[in-house]
């Protein structure tokens, strides 16, 4: 679920008044110093519980999710449980609160990252290698009520939503020599209902309305790239030349279903391969080696160098030089609201206008803060118990 930026240590902090100093804004748009919050909830867990991610709003709904862990008794044992909390992003008051304490349930199954749909549903999903069932996963309403739950027998593996609202769960069984799973891709509409089982071998990647599967082959044969529709039908198929490399998460898909593959092609070097959304092949260009590669919903963007552009199926829209003192780790991505984020880890993130690529935001934090700016003007602070909402 985790999705922003995070500036600073991980090491959280109680937050009070003091600390929360004016806003800094220069004309560059710097914000140095955070604003008072507009509301805080400083005690959402105990202090042997824990917040293991979050926070995600759903703007639409005046809702902020958090994922927990906190403390449930029952007759036989007290233990840490998986919680779904909601609040109201106005007042900060919690709309409610879900736990996963299911009778029988194993006290130490393994729960993965919340998946958050644009209409507040969240789906959890929970491993636990000792029941027949060994992965459940849970829809949970906006209003707080559970919409179905479904079992499976798979015992490793993730879950995708796609962008037509059915899922994917992604099965990881036996591992190779050559780095492939042999799984399973099961299908789950929105309503619960498995609708169909593919096998594969390889490493997987869902992405917007497009399912990556990435298989390797020995002997320096290049690996082969297929991509299925939301239905797991069967799109293309593209054969890497033999000795590249590549691996199936540097993929990226755009919304309208355009598939980019970067590999690194021997005597050739960093290559991008651009698929239509019916499969055929309608470039390769060159990209530079330490390049950062994401989609931007219709386009998708590329920072190498000190520079940031973006591109369409067609070629160069915009680009802008935009140099940071580090560019170790760079992440480029989209918020909910269409702005880019560009993040600079330990020195800072901005914020770009996704048409003109003019700075909007530059966080530039001092090393206490734990903070994630989620789009549309608003940012959270998160501390070891709580977290605050902050309203530029």
């Amino acid at each position: 679920m985790k999705k922003g930026i995070f500036t600073g240590l991980l090491t959280l902090f109680l937050i009070t008044a003091s600390t929360l100093a004016s806003t800094a804004v220069e004309a560059a748009g710097a914000v140095t110093k955070l604003p008072d919050y507009q509301w805080n909830q400083l005690n959402v867990v105990g202090a042997l519980e824990s917040i293991e991610g979050g926070p995600v709003e759903v703007p639409s709904l005046n809702t902020v999710y958090l994922h927990t862990k906190e403390e449930h008794a029952t007759q036989t044992k007290v233990w840490l449980v998986d919680t779904l909390k909601s609040y109201d992003t106005q007042t900060g008051k919690l709309k409610w609160s879900v736990n996963f304490a299911d009778p029988g349930t194993a006290m130490f199954r393994e729960s993965k990252d919340y998946l958050v749909a644009p209409d507040g549903t969240v789906y959890i999903t929970f491993t636990d290698n000792l029941s027949p069932d060994a992965t459940q996963i849970y829809a949970v309403g906006p209003d707080g009520k559970r919409k179905w739950k479904v079992n499976l027998s798979q015992t490793e593996g993730y879950l995708y939503r796609l962008d037509n609202g059915s899922l994917v769960f992604a099965s990881q069984g036996n591992f190779d020599d050559n780095g492939n799973y042999a799984g399973s891709l099961i299908l789950i509409n929105k309503n619960g209902t498995k609708i169909k089982n593919v096998s594969y071998k390889g490493t997987v990647l869902a992405q917007g309305n497009r399912v990556l599967i990435q298989t390797n082959y020995g002997g320096g044969k290049g690996s082969r790239i297929q991509a299925l529709d939301s239905s797991l039908n069967s799109v293309f198929t593209y054969q890497l030349p033999v000795e590249s490399y590549t691996e199936v998460s540097y993929n990226n898909v755009l919304s309208d279903g355009t598939v980019l593959v970067r590999a690194n092609i021997p005597k050739t070097g960093n290559r991008l391969f651009g698929f239509n959304p019916k499969g055929k092949l309608l470039w390769g260009r060159d990209i530079a080696g330490n390049g950062v590669v994401s989609s931007l919903g219709e386009v998708y963007g590329v920072y190498a160098n000190g520079k940031l552009s973006l591109y369409n199926v067609k070629g160069l829209v915009k680009s802008v030089p935009l140099q940071d003192e580090t560019e170790f780790f760079v992440s480029l991505s989209r918020f909910q609201d269409g702005n880019i984020e560009l993040g600079f880890p330990g020195s800072a993130t901005y914020v770009l206008n996704p048409k003109t690529l003019a700075v909007d935001y530059t966080f530039k934090l001092k090393d206490d803060f734990n903070f994630i700016y989620v789009g549309n003007e608003v940012g959270y602070i998160m501390t070891n118990n709580g977290f605050a909402r902050i309203k530029f």
